[in-house]
């Protein structure tokens, strides 16, 4: 049995290791309330302790906390306590000097000279946050999650709820759906159905072809959804406006006009080389002029054109078929054979407006840029088919509900206002 410890050596004990008691001595395991010497602190060690580890004061140590030395050191560092000192460890509700915002710091962090989460950037406040995202167009759906955590938002342009994260944002960043970064069905749909468009595959991305049936001309195209809805390239498909040429269609008109071609087909600028199939000659015709009713043989046709003669500039219109048709003639044809607005009188078109030209070929130029403009700039199409104009001239032909007779008359004036 271990000899029994009296009042004087346990004293003696502690004030060796800088503890002067505060109470009769009881026992070497009951904790003993003493003064420490080093920081004037009340701790309650045990003599056992003591003996075995020397001095034993938690404030010391760093163990203990003395709230009164907490909130000192909290107010240096530039926070005010909202809340008793709850540890070391746990969260205490403060609020900074600087930015005047309230949040939880942890005591031993402030100890270790860590300082507002606010003002060094670490996290951004919820209040800060909503105003920095109402701000870049969004309207917050729910409370801020936190820098890297998705956030239900709303665009205020688009009206799309959407998930967001604050981290991945800059100044410059748009809606993801406003920029054309995501799709909504409903959006590629409607895009479709604007432009009689039957998709063939599944939607990849919008930079990938995709096979697509155009339901005006039955080819087979393969745009990508960035061309499709690009407004500056609104122009739908590109047979139906002529920018591209089906092989199948220009062996069909050159059949029409009886044209053998002699040569591979050079493109729709270069004149083709072909046989009259009527007198034998060997002519030059340019395929977009024959698609459009002009050229053809010189020898055989007499009804055409002299670019280098006077010449008008037309603007007619059928109520039946609801078109529009702009085209050019000489002013000096026979108007029994060779007047071209003859020929559409007596197909029911009704003449809206002429424009007279010293040269036709000035005419000719106005009549390009027009129908360009038309197909290409507004995105158009031929509105007719040769069928259902048998005098020619079905591609320089509007659906007339899309567009009216004064806004094509009004682009005519204006280019025709244009030095040359």
């Amino acid at each position: 049995m271990a000899p029994k410890i009296s009042e004087e050596s346990a004293k003696k004990l502690f004030l060796k290791n800088k503890l002067r008691p505060l109470e009769k001595f009881v026992n070497t395991q009951k904790p003993w309330r003493s003064e420490c010497l080093k920081c004037g602190k009340t701790v309650s060690p045990n003599y056992s302790k003591v003996k075995a580890r020397g001095h034993q004061c938690g404030y010391c140590a760093g163990s203990k906390v003395d709230p009164v030395d907490a909130v000192r050191l909290v107010k240096s560092r530039g926070f005010n306590p909202k809340t008793p000192y709850p540890g070391g460890n746990k969260k205490w509700a403060v609020i900074c000097t600087t930015c005047k915002k309230e949040l939880d710091i942890i005591y031993s962090n402030i100890k270790l000279g860590f300082g507002c989460k606010y003002c060094t950037g670490k996290e951004v406040h919820p209040d800060d946050a909503k105003d920095s995202i109402v701000r870049r167009g969004y309207e917050p759906l729910a409370p801020y999650p936190g820098a890297s955590s998705p956030w239900k938002v709303r665009c205020s342009t688009c009206k799309r709820e959407q998930k967001i994260k604050m981290h991945s944002l800059n100044s410059n960043k748009r809606c993801s759906y406003c920029a054309g970064y995501k799709l909504d069905i409903s959006d590629i749909n409607k895009r479709l159905e604007e432009l009689d468009f039957q998709p063939l595959e599944k939607y990849q991305n919008a930079r990938t072809p995709w096979k697509i049936k155009c339901l005006r001309c039955n080819h087979i195209i393969y745009p990508t959804w960035d061309r499709m809805n690009k407004a500056n390239r609104n122009r739908g498909c590109g047979y139906c406006v002529r920018v591209r040429v089906d092989l199948k269609d220009v062996n069909k008109l050159m059949r029409q006009l009886k044209l053998k071609p002699l040569v591979t087909y050079p493109g729709g600028k270069t004149p083709w080389k072909c046989k009259c199939l009527k007198c034998g000659s060997v002519v030059y015709p340019k395929y977009n002029d024959l698609n459009q009713g002009q050229g053809g043989c010189s020898n055989c046709a007499d009804y055409g054109l002299n670019y280098e003669d006077k010449g008008y500039l037309y603007l007619i219109t059928h109520p039946i078929l609801n078109a529009h048709k702009i085209g050019i003639a000489n002013s000096y044809k026979s108007r029994d054979l060779d007047d071209r607005m003859y020929k559409h009188n007596k197909q029911g078109w009704k003449l809206h407006k002429t424009k007279n030209y010293l040269k036709l070929r000035k005419a000719y130029k106005i009549e390009q840029e027009v129908l360009k403009w038309i197909r290409v700039d507004i995105g158009l199409p031929i509105h007719l088919s040769d069928i259902q104009m048998p005098q020619g001239g079905w591609t320089e032909t509007v659906d007339a509900s899309e567009i009216d007779l004064p806004t094509i008359w009004a682009k005519v004036e204006e280019l025709s206002k244009v030095k040359r």
